[in-house]
């Protein structure tokens, strides 16, 4: 039986909360709505408890649908497409969050059986411009490519664990290291970073796929980045993180290169906050499916929605 052990539920505190789970007795955080005898929830700002108790109509605040214009589609490389989509200007200022991704689908599929999870790889806020990156797979991926129109349901946050590590860090010298497709969304972590007075240096592995368009808007934030290959370079990575005291790290790539990763940082010290992609399975992205769900220790957690601790999930991968 799972039971959250003051788990962090992005959702918690937020527009979308109380969620469905809240009123099926699942909530992620909340041991009372589950039957539990103590409160064990770790306050996020709401007691979900209280409001679910105090509502008479049961309602949910759901996440919306936009039908939204294709601006522009380029292909970058093989079957790898750069997406540029006009969206609505209060959901583009959502998605500049770390971790934030959203459910796209063509506009001609009305079944959300088609939705597409995809990761924010930048936001125009000024003029409202979703940038993501979509390799062409399937017959969900596929259709959507060949309409000028698509839709948009957002925003879904839980595409990083350690996203409050990464917003809540200051005044500290913090590492990215990045490959594969994961690299997308590195692009809200360092902007965020930046924001709260860190210094960050990005190392990028060479031995996958490098994408020019995050490249260059990393150089335009102005942050080092060093190619390198992460096997080969260890020692320097090392170095680095030794040398410059490092307080953070976020590795986005692909699991293994994140196991990878982790050991590179608690050889030098366990005690560095580490935050990783969040590369499993996700569907419906509000804990309903259960395609996401992993087993943490005999635990059952819904990683669309329940923030986990890097470590403990890579010691299960």
């Amino acid at each position: 039986m799972y039971r959250g052990n003051n788990k962090i539920c992005v959702d918690c505190g937020s527009q979308y909360c109380p969620c469905h789970l809240a009123y099926t007795g699942d909530c992620i955080k909340c041991s009372l709505i589950r039957g539990e005898k103590t409160c064990d929830c770790a306050w996020q700002g709401i007691c979900v408890y209280n409001e679910v108790q105090h509502s008479n109509e049961k309602l949910v605040n759901e996440r919306k649908e936009y039908s939204c214009d294709i601006l522009e589609k380029s292909e970058i490389a093989e079957d790898l497409f750069l997406v540029k989509i006009k969206i609505p200007k209060n959901l583009a200022k959502h998605l500049c969050s770390p971790g934030a991704y959203v459910l796209l689908k063509s506009k001609n599929r009305e079944s959300a059986i088609f939705n597409t999870p995809i990761s924010v790889m930048n936001v125009d806020a000024e003029n409202s411009i979703l940038e993501v990156v979509i390799k062409q797979v399937g017959i969900k991926t596929k259709t959507l490519l060949n309409f000028e129109d698509a839709i948009v349901k957002g925003p879904y946050f839980n595409g990083i664990f350690g996203v409050d590590k990464i917003c809540k860090i200051k005044n500290s010298n913090c590492l990215v290291g990045l490959s594969g497709l994961s690299q997308v969304n590195s692009i809200n972590v360092v902007r965020k970073l930046l924001e709260n007075k860190n210094t960050v240096e990005v190392f990028i592995n060479k031995n996958s796929i490098i994408l020019e368009e995050v490249t260059e808007k990393l150089n335009n934030l102005g942050v080092n980045i060093h190619i390198i290959d992460i096997e080969e370079d260890k020692n320097f990575i090392l170095d680095y993180i030794k040398r410059n005291n490092v307080s953070l790290v976020y590795s986005g790539g692909y699991n293994n290169f994140n196991k990878y990763m982790k050991e590179l940082v608690d050889s030098v010290n366990k005690e560095i906050e580490l935050a990783i992609a969040n590369n499993n399975l996700i569907c419906c992205g509000e804990g309903i499916c259960g395609a996401c769900t992993v087993n943490l220790n005999g635990e059952r957690v819904k990683s669309c929605k329940a923030q986990i601790n890097s470590r403990n999930l890579l010691d299960i991968l």
